[in-house]
């Protein structure tokens, strides 16, 4: 994609060599390996802890585009950049995971009329709707700029999906649907669900 400026690769110290060793097969200057200050798994900084530390180190005040690294889906980036751009707010990734069983799994959003999202709750006993939230975002530059604020102010490090509470009560966010399969590939079962999927 053209449109990227910079691309950032975001661990933590105890995987900087495996990191460094994949990279060195890359020749994208864009590519930049960042990493986070904390040794072990235990003592991460959590995903938007991590992500206000890249803010802070690298400046960054454009537009961005956020993946989680545990998630594989077969949508091209480029779909929700022309998404984002057309609605002109911020926007999550959300896929359709057909039964309330399964919404209980995962960050669940609820979605007004016009698309855009009116609460987001993690793993719900009673899910409002069957979308899961997948760790795909377009920030604007000035949400990019709240993530720094939220972490100040005491907002939970671990997981984005605080931060999407959080800035869902203060500007629209739309719920971008993607066609396709996705995968959380955060449990060896779903890697291994996926991996058999995708070498199809």
């Amino acid at each position: 994609m053209n449109e990227i400026g910079r691309i950032f690769i975001s661990t933590n110290e105890a995987f900087e060599d495996q990191f460094d060793e994949l990279l060195s097969e890359y020749e994208d200057s864009r590519i930049e390996l960042i990493i986070e200050p904390s040794p072990t798994e235990e003592r991460k900084l959590g995903s938007i802890g991590g992500l206000g530390y890249l803010i802070r180190k690298e400046g960054l005040s454009r537009d961005t585009i956020i993946i989680g690294g545990d998630n594989l889906f077969e949508f091209h980036p480029r779909e929700a950049l022309r998404a984002y751009l057309e609605e002109g707010s911020d926007l999550v990734a959300v896929y359709d995971v057909g039964s309330k069983d399964m919404a209980r799994l995962y960050g669940i959003v609820d979605v007004g009329s016009d698309g855009i999202i009116t609460g987001f709750i993690e793993k719900p006993e009673d899910p409002p709707s069957t979308l899961a939230a997948t760790a795909f975002y377009i920030f604007s530059s000035e949400t990019v700029s709240m993530i720094p604020k939220y972490l100040d102010e005491g907002g939970k490090p671990d997981a984005l999906g605080h931060f999407v509470t959080y800035l869902v009560e203060r500007k629209p966010v739309f719920a971008w649907r993607f066609h396709g399969r996705w995968f959380d590939i955060g449990s060896l079962e779903i890697y291994h669900e996926a991996d058999r999927y995708f070498k199809k």
